[in-house]
């Protein structure tokens, strides 16, 4: 995910970008010290499905999204959906209602979901 679309996203400027080792893909982009607090957390593959996995097993509620791969589960702040054999996620931490952050959700893991 491009820094503009993470800070659109966040709805904050953020810093540069820090990717993960490519056998486990991620980047996570966090917000400044001065803040305010955010953070914007894209993993893919397994990972993003182990992460989607142990979301369930605590019972953590979901909501299916239409339109973003084959399929894509919503909870408070995340995305997950596949595409293919692929599975990401897209995580946002912020200090505020997790219902404002659903729209931005969505158009950011859509715009991932065009990048598979």
């Amino acid at each position: 995910m491009p820094k503009p679309e993470a800070e659109a996203l966040a709805g904050t400027p953020l810093v540069d970008g820090v990717e993960s080792n490519p056998a486990s893909p991620q980047c996570l982009y966090a917000g400044p010290t001065s803040g305010p607090v955010a953070q914007v957390e894209v993993f893919v593959g397994d990972g993003a499905k182990k992460f989607l996995d142990i979301d369930r097993e605590h019972a953590h509620e979901f909501t299916e999204v239409p339109g973003i791969g084959e399929e894509a589960h919503a909870e408070d702040n995340a995305i997950f959906a596949r595409v293919g054999r692929t599975w990401f996620a897209v995580r946002l931490v912020r200090l505020n209602d997790p219902a404002r952050n659903a729209p931005a959700l969505v158009t950011a893991a859509t715009a991932v979901a065009g990048r598979l």
